[in-house]
């Protein structure tokens, strides 16, 4: 090798450790190729995007842009929910990448507006999540509904306990000083619940979720979906981790009875008064075909007082494993990867011999369903998004 060749190597290879030293600022090349819009919330708007780094190297993403995005409110929110979920590493809750932003420029002159100087920019931030490809609870729950079945009771189970283990971990989180943040989701709906191809359940969406040792914004307390909502957020009094608990009740119920409990009620005139007087009420009537023990789980996930609910969601998880010591019942993601395979295919047969090592049984379904029920919650009927749930609405 030359002597100019090898001053050459040993300057790159001194810069190549410069860049992994403390302090070191690398700069990322990957650009986002938008496939198509996923959704849209009260909150955000979420696209498929294709991530491309060096060597077109691609993988799906996520990105997650917030709406009203000259909102200062509403940014701050934004941001706060990126901070929050980055840090959060748990194998049932969707992870997020990074924050990422965008520079928009425009030239008043060519527009002919006067008084804006020579150039005005605009900051678009967006957040980059992992793809999860596969269904929602909601998106399952309407096959079921189109098949006239209800999902098989320990697959709804393990569901929600997968569920509560990911929201126990956020509950307990503490910020880098070791700080409880008392981190309330607020917003756990079939909609926000996403079950991979692999049976694999996440939950997504924190954009409400708060600190509540850090809240400021009061006006904001009462955010949420009226589908999908606690006695306290219709109250507008202090929320704390048994708000989620409320919420995963409600996700039993509709993983059990197949429809959402506050399903008319939400969509009609004097909403809120009409879903407080379902509160008042047990769903033990509306659990007539589900094993009393689970039935008993879900009425006391929605208890109008707080303190008779599970103090934590590590309880309700905790519960549900001994359910299936004692039934002698072994539930895995790999089941709910055939289940779900079978489900989503033009005709299910429910015949995978991993399903019936577990259900025993070659149909989906729980005895005595009520198909009924789907009169609650007609399939016309769009999800609500977040709302203020102090603002009434005549629908």
């Amino acid at each position: 090798m030359s002597s100019s060749s090898e001053v050459l190597r040993q300057h790159f290879e001194e810069q190549e450790r410069a860049l992994r030293l403390p302090g070191a600022v690398l700069f990322s090349q990957s650009r986002y190729e938008i496939v198509r819009m996923l959704g849209e919330g009260g909150m955000g708007i979420t696209c498929l995007a294709d991530e491309i780094s060096a060597y077109n190297v691609r993988r799906p993403v996520v990105l997650k842009f917030m709406k009203d995005s000259f909102e200062p409110h509403r940014l701050s929110r934004f941001l706060n929910e990126v901070q929050l979920s980055v840090l959060f590493s748990h194998p049932n809750l969707v992870p997020m990448y990074r924050l990422e932003s965008e520079a928009l420029t425009v030239n008043p002159d060519k527009l002919k507006i006067q008084g804006l100087g020579r150039r005005r920019g605009h900051m678009v931030f967006y957040a980059v999540m992992q793809f999860i490809d596969g269904w929602n609870l909601r998106d399952i729950v309407r096959r079921l509904r189109e098949l006239g079945i209800v999902l098989n009771r320990d697959i709804a189970l393990f569901v929600i306990g997968r569920i509560a283990r990911g929201m126990h971990y956020v509950h307990e989180h503490c910020d880098e000083s070791g700080e409880h943040l008392e981190l309330v989701h607020r917003d756990i709906s079939p909609e926000n619940i996403l079950v991979d191809r692999f049976g694999r359940i996440k939950v997504s969406d924190f954009g409400i979720a708060m600190s509540m040792k850090r809240m400021t914004d009061s006006g904001f307390m009462r955010a949420g979906n009226p589908l999908y909502c606690s006695p306290e957020q219709l109250q507008g009094t202090p929320l704390d981790r048994r708000t989620d608990i409320y919420n995963m009740g409600l996700i039993m119920y509709f993983l059990f009875t197949g429809t959402d409990r506050f399903g008319v009620e939400a969509r009609q005139k004097n909403r809120i008064d009409r879903i407080r007087r379902v509160m008042a009420k047990s769903p033990m009537p509306d659990l007539t075909g589900t094993d009393p023990r689970l039935a008993t789980m879900c009425e006391r996930c929605l208890q109008l007082d707080r303190a008779r609910r599970y103090d934590t969601c590590e309880d309700l998880a905790n519960e549900i494993d001994m359910f299936f010591k004692e039934t002698g019942t072994v539930v895995n993601n790999e089941q709910v990867e055939d289940v779900l395979s079978d489900l989503f295919s033009p005709s299910p047969k429910f015949v995978s011999p991993r399903y019936l090592a577990m259900a025993g049984s070659s149909v989906l379904d729980q005895p005595d369903f009520d198909p009924r029920l789907e009169e609650r919650s007609p399939e016309s009927a769009q999800p609500l998004s977040t709302v203020r749930l102090d603002q009434d609405e005549e629908e």
